[in-house]
């Protein structure tokens, strides 16, 4: 009697086992068709590595981190929680402090710490010149606001560089979009730079969802969890207007708040790998638009940008968008620099802060 009672069990057990494959696989597929890659083999490691959980940012750079990823590049985080070589928070007699805020492209995801364009910047100016790295992957222009309002000051800086643009248009036909962005992109960023994720089994779909499901139902307002809903115009080339004015009201207060500092702001529009996105679909950071449609929706929030700075007399460095850009200048289909693009934008960047004193 025992050994059918055990066949049968080993059979449940293959039968479930089975099941589970079957179903991660699918799961597996399904991610790589919405989300344009695999989860299970996705490094995952770095942003656990480098980035925690910030109060009122969501995240930040975790000070004195340090990670290499299996392609080599090393990121490495100073004392004072940036991106690059160490530093104080007291600046040295005899020095123009240059900061640098923007989300990925300004952190610069691709390249190592010395390929990075604010590395390149400070060698590029020479003597008498300290370029700090403020790039958060995902930060937009809102967590821009908070930083140079209450952060910022700390670090005694001259000038501010301001490279944004893309983060905010993924907020492009968010409906009952909030001009805090709390509802969509705020809580993404919980998921985007896995504050709220597991030790291990990060890679399995089963895991995420079942985790995701337990948020639901025991937790009382689970970080990360969001509802996403398009407007009428999603995945049109029409413009935003409402997300279009929460980003110009938002340059507006970057500017304001700087000057208010005794510091020099200092736009600069984006730049994207127009040559890759091409496709009829969007690429997932930015929900509801068409890879074909993201030169003129970032093109409009470019035109934003001069705008406003041509009203508030700001630095608006136009400049770069003159270069011919390759794919051989990004080190991936997006907007994300090679150590080429990244030398190319920082030369364009030094020059104009060494015409325009």
């Amino acid at each position: 009697m025992k050994k059918p009672a055990l066949v049968k069990t080993i059979a449940i057990l293959i039968f479930i086992f089975a099941i589970v494959i079957i179903t991660e696989g699918a799961g597996q597929v399904f991610y790589r068709i919405k989300n344009h890659y695999w989860l299970f083999i996705q490094e995952d490691t770095p942003y656990i590595e480098l980035f925690r959980k910030h109060p009122f940012l969501v995240s930040e750079a975790k000070p004195n981190a340090q990670y290499r990823s299996k392609g080599g590049i090393l990121f490495r985080h100073n004392g004072i929680g940036t991106r690059g070589n160490d530093t104080g928070l007291l600046k040295k007699p005899g020095i123009k402090r240059v900061l640098t805020l923007g989300g990925s492209s300004t952190y610069c995801v691709g390249v190592s710490d010395n390929q990075t364009w604010p590395y390149l910047l400070e060698e590029k100016m020479g003597k008498g010149y300290e370029v700090i790295n403020l790039g958060v992957p995902g930060y937009t222009t809102v967590e821009h606001v908070i930083q140079t309002a209450l952060n910022i000051s700390d670090l005694s800086p001259d000038i501010c560089i301001f490279y944004t643009g893309w983060n905010d248009a993924r907020n492009q036909h968010v409906a009952r979009l909030r001009s805090d962005y709390a509802d969509f992109h705020g809580k993404s960023q919980y998921n985007h730079l896995m504050l709220n994720t597991y030790k291990t089994a990060n890679r399995s779909v089963i895991v995420w969802t079942v985790g995701n499901l337990l948020k639901k139902v025991f937790i009382r307002d689970p970080e990360g969890l969001f509802l996403l809903e398009g407007t009428a115009d999603k995945f049109t080339d029409k413009i935003d207007e409402r997300a279009l004015a929460i980003y110009k009201r938002n340059l507006k207060l970057l500017i304001a708040l700087s000057r208010a500092q005794g510091i020099r702001p200092v736009m600069v529009p984006q730049i994207m790998n127009y040559e890759m996105l091409t496709s009829d679909k969007p690429y997932g950071w930015i929900p509801y638009v068409k890879d074909k449609d993201l030169k003129k929706v970032i093109g409009a929030y470019n035109d934003a940008m001069r705008e406003v700075c041509a009203a508030e007399k700001a630095d608006f460095i136009d400049d770069v968008l003159k270069i011919n850009y390759s794919k051989t200048y990004f080190s991936d289909n997006v907007g994300h620099f090679s150590t080429l693009g990244n030398d190319q934008f920082a030369g364009v960047i030094a020059r104009y802060l060494k015409e325009h004193p």
